[in-house]
């Protein structure tokens, strides 16, 4: 079983992540270690498929967020304008990781590696 990692060095190899592809660079674990100073190991250890991983936790802690705003509301009171007030603030709040997974087809080639 490996070491669990807080949500601060998640958030570091996270950002690490983001900085290489807003440079277009190489994403690897390898690359994301070296710029984050998270050892490779700890890395694999806690994101297990590797970039695909990291990207699922991106894209689930945003899902999260938007499913927590859309349970407060009955199904038959969530309009499109109810919608869009929920999600564009949290899209704006994570608009760095926002971009990155939802300009690119990652969600659709992850797909099956997304889990509820």
């Amino acid at each position: 079983m490996g070491i669990e990692m807080t949500k601060d060095t998640k958030e570091i190899i996270v950002r690490s992540r983001l900085n290489i592809a807003s440079e277009n660079g190489k994403i690897n674990i390898e690359e994301i270690a070296k710029r984050s100073h998270i050892t490779r190991t700890t890395i694999t250890n806690n994101f297990k498929n590797g970039v695909p991983s990291i990207v699922e936790y991106i894209y689930l802690n945003i899902v999260d967020e938007v499913n927590q705003q859309l349970l407060l509301y009955n199904c038959e009171e969530v309009s499109l304008e109810i919608l869009a007030d929920i999600m564009l603030p949290i899209l704006w709040k994570h608009k760095a990781e926002a971009h990155i997974i939802y300009s690119s087809q990652l969600p659709f080639r992850l797909i099956k590696t997304i889990s509820d």
